[in-house]
């Protein structure tokens, strides 16, 4: 199984600080892979952007274009790793991926949190969006800081479909950081299917790091809370990136990626590496829950 190349990541800039860190991840992660950045600006005419509140849409649009590009440029120039940027004009979530698609973008890294004048740029809108319908991957980072390597990663893996999907995507970014992979695998406590399902998963998990020289662990957690696990596994272990299934729930529109996803990019306070399966953006019909947690999704209602 050959690990699936990132050559092109789209970077979303709001001139925030804490886009502005995203940008500093997705330098690192790009100069890593070898791959090119594409820093996107943009701007929704429902809002105004502007110092002055006469300027066209027009000169905003003319104004933030020179602004990206030469914030690209500058990037190029300090980092020596090829970046172009642009602005367009419309929804944020609607035109990142709009772009990532024209672009045919590998990655996505985007801030959880950041604002653009009065609008907030903030996980369970945007960001979130962005996440549910992305042609690709997507790493969000929180505005408190960048991170430059990523040593310690734990990797969840519950009994849902995309667990060596999500591997074999995250792989390089993996091998590049020579990281240690701890595997947390979780499942309802006493329930003998969704335990088979996780063995069977875990053990082709690790003949694959084995093959890869991988170095790692797994540490099995029988949870009813798995979101809140997942985070405080997180916080024990000293994380520095977490690679979660964008999980998918067929039967309530509402919660099209699942709770399980948005709680944690919501309240993690390390990168998340959000990875939809394959098997889901080809042919979202035939997805099914393995195993349906309900008493997470009553809580979540």
């Amino acid at each position: 199984m050959e690990a699936l190349p990132i050559h092109y990541i789209l970077v979303p800039v709001d001139f925030s600080d804490p886009s502005h860190n995203a940008l500093a991840t997705a330098i690192a992660m790009g100069r890593r892979q070898q791959a090119s950045l594409h820093l996107l600006n943009v701007l929704d005419p429902t809002e105004t952007n502007s110092q002055s509140p006469l300027e066209t849409l027009d000169e905003q649009v003319r104004t933030q274009t020179e602004a990206i590009r030469e914030l690209a440029r500058q990037t190029t120039l300090d980092h020596q790793i090829q970046c172009a940027g642009e602005c367009r004009v419309g929804s944020v979530s609607t035109e990142i991926v709009a772009a990532a698609g024209l672009a045919k973008a590998d990655l996505i890294v985007m801030g959880t949190h950041g604002s653009s004048g009065i609008r907030a740029f903030y996980i369970g809108s945007e960001a979130y969006r962005v996440i549910k319908t992305a042609p690709c991957p997507v790493l969000t980072v929180p505005a408190h800081q960048s991170w430059t390597t990523f040593e310690q990663i734990l990797f969840p893996v519950r009994p849902v479909p995309g667990a060596l999907e999500k591997y074999n995507f995250a792989r390089r970014i993996i091998q590049q950081n020579n990281a240690e992979l701890t595997v947390l695998a979780l499942h309802p406590p006493d329930e003998i299917i969704s335990i088979d399902q996780l063995q069977q998963q875990i053990a082709a998990l690790d003949e694959q790091f084995a093959r890869d020289n991988v170095r790692s662990r797994t540490l099995f957690c029988p949870t009813d809370l798995v979101a809140e696990t997942v985070l405080q596994k997180a916080d024990e272990l000293q994380a520095d990136l977490l690679i979660i299934t964008a999980t998918l729930d067929t039967t309530q529109q509402d919660f099209f990626i699942g709770p399980f996803t948005q709680q944690i990019v919501h309240n993690a306070h390390v990168p998340v590496l959000s990875i939809r399966p394959q098997s889901y953006m080809q042919h979202p019909e035939r997805v099914k829950w393995q195993y349906d947690w309900r008493s997470q999704h009553l809580r979540d209602r």
